[in-house]
């Protein structure tokens, strides 16, 4: 008997993650109106008409409902951009009842995960261009543990629980980003805009459309931008935006939906890239952003939602990877055993050669436990297994 670990759950052919940063405790007030107008809200204005969530689940979510939100949660006030600059509201997220209890409710929405990014974001300076993102503060290793712990502390008062992952302000890692992330207790980490290696054909060793582990801690890249606009999405043909896909396409015949395709034959991480309010306190507009990019984002998953595809969370991406990379299989004749030395938190995907017959999962003391499946040349079945335990192989 042959088994074998899919590379992704249900041997998809690539996992699609979603990422929206930041969620936080802000808005900021662009039109002179009593009402929130869409594109105000961080995340203050919970569900109430035209925040933020209002605005992507009723405009994505609600139309795509297999896609998991990762989002990146900024626990303390956030910085502005520059010196003498405000947002309209900032506070921390244990300041205000009605963003905890939202907190709360996307914390236990199933398709939904929240993730660190950081406390404050960052700090400001005389012009924007000289903003110091949060992890280019620190001085030494011991600053920036003391202050991840003082956030990830601000995230359990109000959640329960410490986040798994997150991603650095600004994909700036300073002296000591990935020593400070596996040193704080984190499983997975986004730690670059890999998306480089295709917007600026960028050859650097650091950017992958893949996973791997960087001290312990699985890597999780980011590979789409989701402001690249689709040359189809016509009603932005007079944008900056729209030229430059354009210019892509007519100098080095590129296109997102070519990128997307690339991805998804070489079986890499398809995870697109979002911000949560294109407005920022400098009055510049910040890409991507949900509001923008809306009708590119439909494109994207409409595209998607023909592919064989598994949409996750980026901490269920990371613990099927955990689990892939360190699970062994012991078979003998009809029975198996998986053994591994790192703790497993995730349903694992086995496959075995499809031969005619369909053989069925057992436990040690013959209680059937479920039915392999057919799928393309295998046999596939998705279980929560325990490590250890014997498991049976019947027809």
């Amino acid at each position: 008997m042959l088994l074998e670990i899919a590379k992704w759950k249900e041997n998809a052919l690539s996992p699609v993650l979603f990422m929206v940063d930041d969620i936080a405790n802000i808005s900021v007030k662009k039109f002179q109106s009593d009402t929130l107008k869409i594109g105000e809200d961080w995340g203050q204005y919970a569900q109430d008409k035209n925040s933020m969530w209002d605005f992507l689940y009723n405009n994505l979510l609600k139309k795509f409902p297999e896609i998991k939100t990762t989002f990146f949660l900024v626990t303390d006030k956030r910085a502005p951009m520059a010196l003498g600059e405000s947002y309209t509201y900032t506070e921390r997220i244990d300041k205000d009842e009605k963003f905890k209890a939202f907190l709360q409710y996307l914390h236990a929405h199933p398709n939904v995960e929240l993730s660190y990014h950081g406390t404050t974001h960052g700090t400001a300076a005389v012009e924007h261009e000289e903003f110091l993102q949060e992890w280019e503060t620190f001085a030494t290793l011991n600053e920036a543990k003391v202050e991840i712990n003082r956030g990830k502390e601000l995230f359990k008062s109000v959640l329960g629980s410490y986040p798994t992952g997150g991603k650095y302000c600004g994909y700036e890692e300073g002296k000591f980003g990935a020593s400070s992330i596996a040193q704080t207790g984190f499983k997975w980490w986004s730690y670059h805009w890999d998306g480089m290696m295709w917007d600026k054909n960028s050859t650097e060793s650091k950017y992958n459309y893949d996973l791997e582990f960087n001290q312990g801690v699985v890597d999780i890249p980011t590979t789409v931008d989701g402001s690249t606009l689709s040359l189809k999405i016509v009603k932005k043909i007079f944008t900056k935006k729209y030229l430059k896909s354009l210019y892509l396409y007519l100098k080095e015949g590129k296109t997102i939906e070519g990128h997307i395709e690339s991805l998804y034959n070489n079986r890499e991480v398809i995870a697109v890239q979002e911000h949560s309010s294109p407005y920022r306190t400098d009055n510049r507009i910040q890409y991507p952003n949900i509001i923008s990019d809306m009708d590119n984002l439909n494109h994207i998953f409409s595209l998607l939602a023909k592919k064989d595809v598994w949409y996750a969370t980026c901490g269920e991406l990371a613990d099927y990877y955990i689990a892939r990379e360190n699970i062994k299989i012991k078979v003998d004749n009809d029975r198996f055993q998986l053994f591994s030395d790192r703790e497993i938190e995730s349903e694992i995907t086995l496959m075995m050669p499809f031969d005619g017959v369909v053989f069925s999962l057992y436990d040690e003391e013959d209680n059937f436990i479920s039915k392999f499946y057919q799928k393309d040349k295998k046999l596939i079945i998705t279980y929560c297994f325990d490590i250890n335990k014997t498991y049976k192989v019947k027809i």
